[in-house]
């Protein structure tokens, strides 16, 4: 059975670089026959994925972008990733410009990993012309709601009256308004718009597939399995987990802000975020061979706030080696060193 035309948009500067690399192999890996179009925001992390040497790997520059759409710059003004946020429904609008032939086009964040093909994904999908995927929230982090009902990390739009008209709709929303909070009308960011589609336009799907988005907030409230090299979601397949809220503190450990992980504990941490964050060091590391230094992630909480999932590379400075001593053998850390 053929398949449908598709692509995938993404976009990212040097910060995201190394998952964003690990990301786009994930995503040849298990859809090897869709087009991929990248937006790098700097000469960095546009020269890294144009060496790539992927043909199916568009890569995008800002200044493309922004003679596409010359709203753009009025935006410019915005913190920088509320700017970057901005640009979510410009790109797939600028590609499905230039590439009229496709069936449909989705946004993927780059710091998403895809575990299994999407295939059982876009069965699921159909002929809807909007999908959007539910945060799941488990009961502890419903106070979170007011980021929105849907996760903007993964929206699918087919190339058809109202794909297209909900895209500009999008655009025109969020060159208007794309700030860092949260409004008492549902607005924030990019992504508290999508709360009011299922309302706004009528082919709207809300994907059910639990092993699509599964991510930190909602991963305590599904039941997860290893069947050999693979992780099942409820007894099916995980397609792609998403890392928000993932970083690397002054010691080498990893952390995430909400993690409730119960039963799944240790699953979780060996089968999911064990072998993606392998792969971002070797990336990381890949990078630095090549003489590169990306700007590292700014931390939009307190260490004292995240969870620890993974000892990572070991810091690069000898005080924090001394202070990541401390950090293993302190009786108190004892918890977090058994889970990490």
């Amino acid at each position: 059975m053929s398949v449908e035309p598709r692509a995938y948009v993404t976009y990212f500067d040097q910060r995201y670089l190394a998952r964003a690399v690990v990301m786009l192999r994930s995503l040849r890996r298990h859809d090897a026959q869709a087009e991929i179009f990248t937006l790098c925001f700097d000469q960095i992390a546009y020269e890294v994925t144009q060496g790539l040497g992927d043909l199916n790997i568009a890569v995008l520059s800002p200044d493309a972008i922004n003679e596409f759409e010359p709203g753009l710059a009025e935006c410019k003004d915005r913190a920088r990733w509320a700017f970057y946020a901005t640009h979510k429904p410009v790109l797939p609008l600028y590609v499905l410009a230039r590439r009229p032939h496709l069936a449909s086009i989705a946004h993927i964040d780059s710091d998403a990993y895809f575990f299994s093909t999407p295939a059982p994904l876009f069965d699921e999908i159909g002929a809807a012309s909007i999908a959007i995927s539910p945060h799941r929230f488990i009961k502890r982090f419903e106070h979170q709601k007011v980021f929105g009902l849907f996760n903007a990390g993964f929206i699918h739009w087919r190339n058809d009256a109202l794909g297209l008209r909900s895209l500009a709709d999008y655009r025109a929303d969020c060159l208007r308004w794309c700030e860092p909070r949260f409004e008492s009308d549902g607005r924030f960011m990019n992504q508290g718009y999508l709360t009011l589609w299922p309302q706004r336009y009528p082919g709207v799907h809300v994907i059910t597939h639990p092993g699509v988005n599964l991510a930190s907030w909602n991963v305590a409230g599904h039941s997860l399995a290893r069947d050999r090299d693979l992780v099942t979601v409820d007894g099916v397949p995980l397609v792609f987990y998403h890392f928000t809220n993932l970083m690397l503190d002054s010691l080498g450990i990893w952390r995430t802000v909400n993690r409730e992980f119960e039963d799944n504990l240790k699953l979780v941490l060996e089968a999911i975020y064990r072998p993606y964050l392998e792969e971002v060091e070797q990336n990381d590391r890949w990078l630095r061979r090549r003489g590169l230094k990306p700007l590292p992630l700014e931390k939009p909480w307190k260490i004292g706030d995240a969870a620890p999932v993974r000892r990572g590379p070991w810091p690069r400075s000898p005080r924090d080696w001394f202070r990541r001593a401390r950090w293993l053998i302190d009786p108190a850390k004892r918890t977090e060193r058994a889970e990490v």
